[in-house]
């Protein structure tokens, strides 16, 4: 029996496989599909062509090429899929387009790093799940590049824009704009975007925001407000959301906090 679990973050569905003696027959797919082996021997067939995957390869499928294969019968095998849109994948990176040319390349340590943002990405903590979608993308980038597909030399942002990014994210903390709304705000790509926040911030922008949230949560207890009050004006889900990333961040909750500085 195999067991299959699945969701879809942003634009990019995610899977992880675990079970014995699966095979598919030759189909194919509009996206294109990345996969990384985790444990068993996948014999691959593609195009026309027949390879091994053994533990720690990651495999690139373009979208319409036919492919099949599994691992034999009673032999165990766990792999973790992401299917992505073209235009997602290459508009999400910079690119106009791109194609992989190579569908197998031994790199453990990536199918590794692969297997915990999917796992992430799958879990039922809505504390891991928050990042999937920059987690995901900034691992595409790195699919990308170990495949040998050059992503473009964007000119270097400079500390200004994202500043304004910043100005622009702190005017109203109960917004919280998708990664696409943020790129399109600096015009740039969602990978670059990522990129280069981390690099002059040290944060993704959604962590930026968040803990600015956390932050604020802290001005408002001080004075009194309900920590329910302050995670309805902050943009938090619920109450339960806000002592989640306030104790992550501080390590005592809302509630403990508010009565030891009153």
């Amino acid at each position: 029996m195999t067991a299959l679990r699945h969701a879809v973050v942003g634009a990019i569905e995610v899977a992880s496989s675990n079970g014995h003696g699966q095979r598919f027959d030759k189909h194919s797919h509009d996206e294109f599909v990345i996969s990384a082996n985790l444990f068993g021997n996948e014999q691959v067939w593609l195009d026309r062509r027949s390879f091994s995957a053994d533990a720690g390869s990651i495999t690139t499928y373009n979208p319409g090429q036919i492919q099949g294969g599994g691992v034999a019968e009673g032999q165990p095998w766990h792999f973790v899929s992401l299917y992505v849109a073209p235009d997602v994948l290459a508009h999400g990176l910079g690119l106009a387009q791109l194609e992989f040319a190579q569908p197998e390349r031994h790199l453990p340590a990536l199918a590794q790093h692969m297997a915990q943002v999917v796992s992430a990405s799958l879990s039922e903590d809505d504390f891991l799940r928050e990042r999937a979608e920059e987690r995901l993308l900034l691992l595409l980038g790195e699919i990308v590049r170990a495949g040998r597909v050059r992503l473009p030399q964007a000119a270097p942002v400079g500390r200004e824009p994202l500043a304004r990014l910043q100005e622009w994210l702190a005017a109203d903390l109960a917004r919280q704009p998708s990664l696409d709304e943020m790129a399109a705000y600096l015009g740039l790509s969602k990978f670059h975007l990522l990129r280069s926040f981390q690099k002059h911030v040290g944060l993704s922008p959604r962590q930026w925001a968040m803990q600015l949230r956390t932050r604020r949560a802290q001005g408002l207890l001080r004075r009194g407000v309900a920590a329910t009050t302050v995670a309805h004006v902050l943009g938090f889900a619920d109450q339960s959301h806000l002592n989640r990333h306030f104790r992550a961040a501080y390590g005592i909750s809302p509630g403990r906090f508010q009565r030891t500085v009153r």
